[in-house]
């Protein structure tokens, strides 16, 4: 970025005030995950001092989303068979859903919408994750709920310029990007990439706000931004949600690439929109997330003990090691591999 656009985001960021934090325990949590000495009772323990964060995570364990055949009863349990990685990804995209959750700005946007898009890109990135072999599911789940956070922050502080951007979108037909360059001559990427930062929110979830629209800008650690890139195409293509406006941004090819997918862009991307019949099933798991982006709460009570061991039968692989396609590898029997 060069300066003259960091000086212009410093300018706009500086106006910003009262600015939503995350909690601390979601930070601690971040920071306890990426140690590598960190066993799965550490961060049940964490999680555990928060009532209300300790009910989402098991509500959303145990929901359809996952799929477990057995009630998950314990943080421990929880942690265990989805993995460290799905449980960070978990609370930190819980803390951002309840922190801009509930209704409107005073704006045309329509933020449940934006949340259903936004669910949507993370259970796409999710199921893409899956498809193309990118290792961290859970990471590429709470990238795709993140990626947009920047309107949040145009919607919440820049109440004026956002009408404006929104109304060229709707009156002229553009990309949302182009719009916000016009108003503020800046985009909602930028923006976001500054809260990720000012959040300290891990590197590749940074890189993939910042560039879920540009991946071929990176010249290593691209994969992240280039699947959210690819699931942002496949729910705007599947009209889920509101992303601002139905105009598709244009594809980068380096998207494709990273992943090996060489073939000219219309065929790979119709390769990509053949999977939207299984986004819309996937999304009809998702209503725990959807309930939280409402700004429905959880009644924490009648939870068991976090630090119980889990029944090392009761994950899908009879190990307790969570399903194929959640598991990440990390967590065997309450340690690291």
């Amino acid at each position: 970025m060069d300066e003259q656009r960091q000086q212009r985001i410093k300018k706009i960021t500086q106006s910003i005030i009262g600015l939503p934090t995350l909690p601390t325990v979601i930070t601690q949590m971040i920071g306890l995950i990426d140690n590598p000495k960190t066993s799965a009772k550490d961060v049940a323990s964490l999680i555990s001092t928060d009532q209300a964060l300790t009910a989402k995570i098991l509500k959303l364990a145990n929901s359809s989303f996952y799929g477990f055949p057995r009630e998950i009863a314990t943080v421990n349990h929880a942690v265990v068979v989805l993995g460290f990685e799905t449980v960070k990804s978990l609370g930190l995209s819980v803390s951002v859903l309840e922190r801009f959750a509930g209704g409107n700005s005073g704006t045309d946007f329509d933020r449940q919408k934006f949340w259903e898009h936004s669910i949507a890109c993370g259970v796409a990135a999710r199921m893409l994750a899956g498809k193309l072999r990118y290792r961290v599911q859970g990471e590429a789940f709470a990238a795709g709920i993140l990626h947009d956070i920047g309107k949040l922050i145009l919607s919440q502080y820049f109440t004026d310029e956002f009408a404006q951007i929104l109304a060229l979108v709707r009156d002229e037909d553009l990309y949302i990007g182009k719009a916000e360059e016009q108003v503020l001559g800046l985009t909602h990427s930028e923006i976001g990439h500054w809260l990720a930062e000012k959040w300290n929110l891990p590197d590749k979830l940074v890189s993939a706000i910042a560039y879920h629209h540009t991946p071929g800008r990176l010249e290593r650690g691209a994969e992240l931004p280039s699947l959210i890139h690819l699931a942002d195409f496949l729910c705007r293509r599947e009209k889920i949600g509101d992303g601002g406006g139905t105009r598709l941004p244009n594809l980068d090819p380096a998207a494709l690439r990273t992943f090996g997918i060489h073939e000219e862009p219309k065929a790979a991307m119709r390769r990509i929109f053949g999977y939207g019949d299984l986004l819309h099933e996937e999304m009809e798991r998702a209503d725990a997330f959807r309930s939280i982006a409402r700004g429905e709460g959880t009644d924490p009570e009648d939870n068991a003990d976090p630090d119980s061991d889990p029944d090392p039968g009761s994950g899908p692989d009879g190990n307790g090691g969570g399903t194929g396609s959640e598991a990440e590898g990390e967590v065997v029997g309450g340690v690291r591999r």
